[in-house]
This record gives C-alpha cells, sequence and structure tokens, in this order.
C-alpha cells in the first residue's frame, strides 16, 4: 500500500492524548455515610460497572477517530482493483465490528431504546454492505502491485500507421499529432523506465534501449498501408509488456478511433486478454480532428477481371464526402499500351503515358455516397491498367485515387463433346450465343466434336472440355482425359441416358479416375417434386446467386429424372444438392486441375425431358448457372488482377513465359525484382503498396500486371460510438484521453492508483455522530 503523506501517521500518537484525559478525569466514587444496607451497596457497584463500561465505549470510539484521520490524512492507495476490493472489505468490516460492539454495549449499560435500536440498526447496514463487497473482492482475484507515482514502468506506445492518419488539420497530420504527443509522454514517464514502440507494420516485439531511442523510433514512424489489425498489435502489445521485470506496465494507444480502425475488434480476444491483466492501465489517446472535410474514392468495382475482346468493360465507383456540400470532379484515366514500358533510367521509374478517358461532376452532401459508372469499350487485347481519382485537392490525398488492372484476351477455347448431333445446342446458346460468335465478343471459342473423333484430338489448345451426355468411351479416350486434367486442365461431365447402357464401363477403372464416385441407379420423380436446392451460396460458382439468396425460384424448374452416385471420393465436394438431398454438381480436383459432374441431362431435344432447367418459362437461373460452370472449368476466376493490400498475388503467365524470368516493378519504384514462375504460375505474397505491380518478361513476351488498393471505405473517418469502445475493451477497462491535461490527470489516478480517502474520512464522520450521541446521553445521565 503506498501513502502519499506518511508523516502524517506520526499524529497517530495523539491516541494517548484520550487515553490520559481518561485516567486524570475519571470520576471516583463519592463516599457516602448511609446505614450498610446490602441493596444499596449492590446498587453503587452495578451503577460503578455500567459507568466505567460508558467511558471505554467513548475511549474506544475517541481512539478509533484519531486513528481514522490519520490514516485518511495519509492517503493511503493501491493500484490493484483486486486488492482494492480487499481493503474496502477490512475497511466495511472494521466499521462493522465498531458498530456492533458499541451496539451490544447501548443494549447492556442501559441507555435508551431509540440510542441502542439506531446502534444496532447502523451496525446491521454495515454488515450488509460488507455482504455486498466481499463476493465483488472474490470475483476479482488476488494479487496486484502496489501504487507509486514513481515507481519506473514499462510502457508500451501503440500507434495505428493506416493511411487515415495522413489526414490533415491545421497544418499537421494525425500521425504527426500522435507523434508529438508520444515524444512528450516520453518526458512525463518516472526515470529508469522502459518504452516499446509498436505500430502495424512492425508489431509489438523489443523494448528501446532507453527513452532516447524509444523518441527516435517515434519520429521515425510511417504510415503502412497493410500490416496486421490495430487490436491485434494492441493484444501483442500486452504480451510484450508481460516480459518485461517491472511491477507497473502502461499500454497506450495513439488512434483517430475511426470505424475501420477497429473492424472487428469486438470478436477478438482483446476484451478478455484485458479482463486478464486488470493491472494494465490502457490509455486511448485520440489524435482525430475535431472538424472532418474529405471525399474519397471510397471503391471500386470491375464488372469482369478479365473479359472477351469486342466486349465493354463497366466501372462502378463509389464516392464517400464528410463535410459540407461541395462540388468535386471524378476522373477516368487509362494507359497507353507500350510493350517497352516500364523500364528504370538513372533511378527513375518510367511508365506509360495515360489518357484522361471520361470525367463526371459530382456535387456531395455530408455523409453522402455517389455511385459513379464508367464504360470503357473498344479496348485492344492486352493488360490495361488505370486508374479513378479525384481532380480537387482534400485533408486527405490516400483515398483520392484508385487503381484497376484488367485483361482483354481472345476468347477462352472450349471443347464441347456431344453423344448426338445437336446435344449441345442449348449449352452452346447460353455460354456463346451465335450473335455474340459472329461479333467476336462471346466469351468462349467453342469447338463441338464426336466421341469417335475425341480420341484424335488435340487437347492441350483447349482451356476446358465439357463432356454431354457421356457413354461408353474407350479406355484410351478416358486416359487421355485423365492425363488432361492431370497436367491443369478443366473437365465437365454432364451425366443423361447414355449413362445406362454404358453403366459397367462407366464405373470401370479408367473413368472412376476421373468421375467423384460409382452411378447407382437413376431415379424418376413421378408425382415428387425435385428441383436444384443449393444449402448456401458461399462457393464462387453461386456467387450471382448470393444477393438474392432464397428467392432464386430453382422450384420452378423441376427434375424429372437424375443419376445417383455412391461411394463418392473423400475430396468429393457437393456445391449443389437435389431437394431429396442426392447431390447435383460435384466438384473434385484431380492433380493440377479439376472435374465438375452434373448429375441431370441437359442434352437438348431429350425425349423424354429429364428437367426443364432450359426449357422453362424465364430459365436466367440455369442460364446464369451453366455460364459460372464454363467460367469455373476453364478457371477464369483464377485469373484475378485486382486485390486489396496484404492479399496474395497470382498470375498466370503465357505457355511461352511459363518458366522464363519477369522482373517485377512495384508501385514506389525502385529497381525492380526477379520473379521466376512455377509451372506458368506467379506468386507475389507481398502486396504492401497501394498502386499497379507490373511484370515485364525477360527476353520478351505479353507484360503483366495487377492493382493493390486499400479495402473499401477503410478511410472512413467516422468515429466509433462510445457504446463499441465498451464492446472491444469492457467497460471501465480504458482511459480516454484527447488532450495533454487529460492524459497527466488520468496518469495520476493510475500510478497512484486507488485511494481511500473518502471512505475513511466517511467512515471518521461516521464515528464522531456516533461519539457525540453517546457522550450526550450518557454524560446527561452521569449529572
Amino acid at each position: 500500500m503506498q501513502l502519499a503523506n506518511l508523516s502524517l501517521l506520526v499524529g497517530g500518537l495523539l491516541i494517548g492524548v484520550p487515553i490520559l484525559l481518561h485516567l486524570v478525569m475519571r470520576q471516583q466514587p463519592k463516599r457516602i455515610e448511609f446505614p450498610a444496607l446490602r441493596f444499596v451497596r449492590a446498587r453503587q457497584v452495578q451503577n460503578q460497572r455500567r459507568l466505567e463500561l460508558k467511558h471505554w465505549i467513548l475511549l474506544l470510539l475517541r481512539c478509533c477517530i484519531i486513528l481514522l484521520l490519520a490514516l485518511a490524512l495519509a492517503r493511503p492507495s493501491v493500484s490493484s482493483a483486486s486488492v482494492s476490493s480487499w481493503v474496502m472489505v477490512g475497511i466495511l468490516a472494521f466499521g462493522a465490528a465498531i458498530a456492533g460492539i458499541i451496539a451490544a454495549a447501548t443494549w447492556t449499560v442501559g441507555a435508551s431504546r431509540g440510542l441502542a435500536i439506531g446502534m444496532t440498526g447502523l451496525a446491521v447496514a454495515l454488515l450488509i454492505g460488507l455482504g455486498i463487497v466481499t463476493p465483488m473482492a472474490l470475483s476479482a482475484g488476488g494479487g496486484g502491485s502496489l501504487g507509486d507515482q514513481e515507481a519506473p514502468v514499462s510502457a508500451v506506445f501503440v500507434f495505428d500507421t493506416s493511411p487515415r492518419l495522413l489526414y490533415q488539420h491545421e497544418n499537421q497530420t494525425r500521425l504527426e499529432k500522435a507523434q508529438e504527443m508520444a515524444v512528450w509522454l516520453t518526458g512525463q514517464l518516472p526515470p529508469e523506465s522502459e518504452v516499446a514502440v509498436a505500430d502495424r507494420r512492425t508489431g509489438a516485439s523489443i523494448f528501446a534501449a532507453d527513452i532516447g531511442a524509444a523518441r527516435q523510433a517515434i519520429q521515425r514512424l510511417e504510415v503502412s498501408a497493410g500490416g496486421e489489425s490495430i487490436d491485434r498489435v494492441v493484444s501483442q502489445a500486452i504480451d510484450l509488456a508481460d516480459s518485461s521485470e517491472k511491477k507497473r506496465k502502461e499500454i497506450y494507444v495513439f488512434t483517430d478511433l475511426s470505424e475501420p480502425a477497429w473492424k472487428g475488434a469486438a470478436q477478438s480476444d482483446l476484451k478478455r486478454k484485458l479482463a486478464d491483466h486488470p493491472d494494465y492501465p490502457l490509455y486511448l489517446i485520440d489524435v482525430s480532428a475535431v472538424d472532418v472535410r474529405n471525399t474519397a474514392v471510397a471503391d471500386l468495382q470491375l464488372s469482369a477481371d478479365s473479359v472477351s475482346k469486342n466486349s465493354d468493360v463497366l466501372l462502378q465507383v463509389d464516392v464517400a464526402h464528410d463535410g459540407p456540400e461541395a462540388s468535386q470532379t471524378l476522373e477516368l484515366y487509362l494507359e497507353q499500351p507500350d510493350d517497352t514500358l516500364p523500364i528504370v533510367e538513372d533511378g527513375k521509374l518510367l511508365l506509360p503515358k495515360a489518357d484522361r478517358r471520361d470525367r463526371r461532376n459530382l456535387q456531395l452532401a455530408d455523409g453522402e455516397t455517389m455511385s459513379v459508372q464508367f464504360r470503357l469499350a473498344d479496348l485492344p487485347v492486352g493488360v490495361h491498367n488505370g486508374w479513378v481519382s479525384l481532380a480537387a485537392v482534400d485533408g486527405l490525398d490516400a483515398d483520392d485515387k484508385r487503381w484497376f488492372t484488367l485483361e482483354v484476351r481472345e476468347p477462352w477455347p472450349l471443347l464441347i463433346v456431344e453423344s448426338k448431333p445437336g446435344a449441345g445446342r442449348d449449352l452452346i446458346n447460353a455460354i456463346a450465343p451465335p450473335a455474340f460468335q459472329e461479333s467476336g465478343r462471346a466469351p468462349f471459342a467453342v469447338d463441338v466434336v464426336t466421341p469417335d473423333t475425341l480420341e484424335r484430338q488435340e487437347l492441350d489448345g483447349y482451356r476446358g472440355v465439357v463432356l454431354i451426355d457421356p457413354g461408353a468411351y474407350t479406355n484410351s479416350v478416358w486416359r487421355k482425359l485423365d492425363a488432361y486434367v492431370e497436367r491443369g486442365g478443366g473437365l465437365a461431365i454432364f451425366l443423361g441416358p447414355s449413362a445406362t447402357p454404358a453403366l459397367a464401363q462407366l464405373n470401370a477403372e479408367e473413368p472412376q479416375k476421373l468421375l467423384p464416385g460409382k452411378l447407382a441407379r437413376q431415379w424418376r420423380a413421378g408425382e415428387r417434386l425435385w428441383y436444384l436446392e443449393p444449402k448456401d451460396y458461399q462457393h464462387s460458382l453461386l456467387a450471382p446467386f448470393r444477393e438474392i439468396g432464397d428467392s432464386v425460384p430453382w422450384r420452378s424448374f423441376p427434375i424429372d429424372r437424375h443419376w445417383s452416385l455412391e461411394d463418392l471420393e473423400p475430396d468429393a465436394n457437393v456445391v449443389i444438392p437435389y431437394s431429396d438431398g442426392m447431390p447435383t454438381l460435384i466438384e473434385q480436383r484431380v492433380g493440377e486441375g479439376l472435374v465438375l459432374t452434373f448429375t441431370t441431362s441437359i442434352a437438348s431435344d431429350e425425349s423424354p425431358a429429364w428437367n426443364n432447367l432450359f426449357t422453362g418459362f424465364d430459365s436466367w437461373p440455369f442460364f446464369v448457372l451453366s455460364n459460372q460452370m464454363a467460367r469455373y472449368v476453364v478457371r477464369s476466376g483464377e485469373e484475378r488482377l485486382n486485390y486489396f493490400v496484404g492479399e496474395r498475388a497470382s498470375l498466370l503467365t503465357g505457355p511461352q513465359q511459363a518458366e522464363q524470368t519477369h522482373l517485377l516493378f512495384t508501385p514506389r519504384g525502385g529497381d525492380p525484382q526477379e520473379v521466376i514462375p512455377d509451372r506458368g504460375l506467379i506468386l507475389i505474397p507481398f502486396t504492401d503498396q497501394i498502386g499497379t505491380y507490373r511484370l515485364r518478361p525477360l527476353g520478351g513476351g505479353p507484360l503483366l500486371g495487377f492493382s493493390v488498393n486499400l479495402p473499401p471505405f477503410a478511410t472512413q473517418l467516422s468515429p466509433l460510438p462510445p457504446e463499441e469502445l465498451n464492446e472491444i475493451f469492457g467497460a471501465e477497462r480504458y482511459q480516454l484521453a484527447k488532450e495533454q491535461s487529460e492524459i497527466e490527470r488520468e496518469q495520476g489516478k493510475a500510478r497512484v492508483g486507488r485511494e481511500f480517502y473518502s471512505p475513511l474520512i466517511l467512515l471518521v464522520a461516521l464515528m464522531l455522530a456516533m461519539e457525540f450521541a453517546l457522550s450526550q446521553r450518557f454524560y446527561r445521565q452521569e449529572a
């Protein structure tokens, strides 16, 4: 326990004053000459004992008052919440004990009934308070460090270094404001303290060698687009403080307290960890600006990262605004194709020239988010880079621009194998309509063959193969298909009536390398209603249906017949089941490739019809699903060209560049890095810079690239509601400060700890009232 005024404890020696007064001023019984009657003598002894008991009660009260007053003036305190609870238990227990003794004495000495009842009631009230506080102390646990304002501390400074902290207010960024306050704070720490500096990029690692080194680390802080979430860094800071040998620990978090900074923090274990360390004060230093005025290009989405030639690309841009109503201009830029760039000359990165393709004038209100759509058309084949930016400058430059990359390519080559002529007509009309093929806008270049010619067909030139109603293929055909999939090809199998006479062949060894299980039997619905019934829409195949979910009218397209499979492979994944629970669409990885198996027929002019998937009224659900399946088979979804910061990027090279070294140019420039593909795949694990990354193969070849942006609305500056702070940290588990004076006040409270001056003075006042009431009653009776 810490005592703020240790010398005042000497005042406890004044306890001798009431003892001395008691000895000097105690009354001697008067000797009265009277007949020696036994009754009178007994009465005299009884009165004398009562008088002595009264004086002993008053003596006890006066001694306790002096002791408690001296202790209160010494201002005792502790820094541990658990210890403070037990100290309060002790104070209440002491008060209840004194009140109980006096209550018992008032009944013994024959005091007035009202006085005795009042003292008894006071004792009971203190006992009830003791019963309330004791369980709280037991639940708080035990142990804690002693408060000492001048004792050295282990302080961990945590900085939110996201791009939001570049917001300018009063000619100072929020990061500069945080650095200024942190440097000042290092001067407020007691001598021999130690400081660790942590941010989203480096995390919490070690304590600095001294305060000077800590100040240098603070001044060297820079904004980082990537890194750990701020709640995880705070959790690491607690672990780092645990490793220190100093008894007092303090955590300081410098943040703008905006919503994106703590998104998802309520679901982390930070609140639990803080509850496990009740003696570690947590200070939230709010460095946000008071009057926010900012316009942000909050999000950008492409209709597709990769499109076939002669197709249009739509850009959906969200612009968010905070502050008074303002006008802004949004501009779209696209780089000119140039196979000779980028290069580095004299340490400077040279990029292709960019042309402004479109611009929009916007009128924005406070808190409004406006969606703007741009269209890019007539783009040549190749990779294209561009950006969307605001023309006017505002308080935060980091969110005034968003980059994008898209690829225009030749249609994906797709081979369709028909069991009979025209069987794949409905599928072809869905994925590559003839009108689109004639205009060059079809996403697939479709070739159609029969099973007889499949054995002679070269497959390596195709991105995917589709088998419609396969039957008794030869083993050599199945081996050829298996080798194609093993090398990374995609295969889609639509089972139909031709499987019935070829059931034994399809369940043989070679076909079973590609099929997810053995064909069991053909089922018929009869009077029952069967239809496709996805359980959820998390698979990328079902992404277009996620927003509408259960409102997709699958029941309107009944299934009359389908195949069932048994002994499914362990790695087979049922993407869509029927309403009867049996699998409809099954995905399976085979080697480097994949196989999709659909267990009902899509062959045209099937008699009798197996389903109404293509023939039902307004059959758009299966039209969308068949396009998704075709894209999934050719792996178009894997050609992602736009990422969020921190994500791992992957790119597919051309066949001639599958093992060719590429030069990687990052958005910040500098010397390019050499990257070697792994069987045509380039992985970029670190994307901590926002902007466009470019790859140029050594020796020539098509340029590659991708863009990295902040997550949508990552620079939103709206403050976090107070109730969410309680959800993240726990109520009364943190101290919020914005100015230096608030930090000093909260520091003082924490370092001195919890003081017991108030409850001790209250107890002194209570005992003074008891002493006054008893002395008035006792002395009046003596008189």
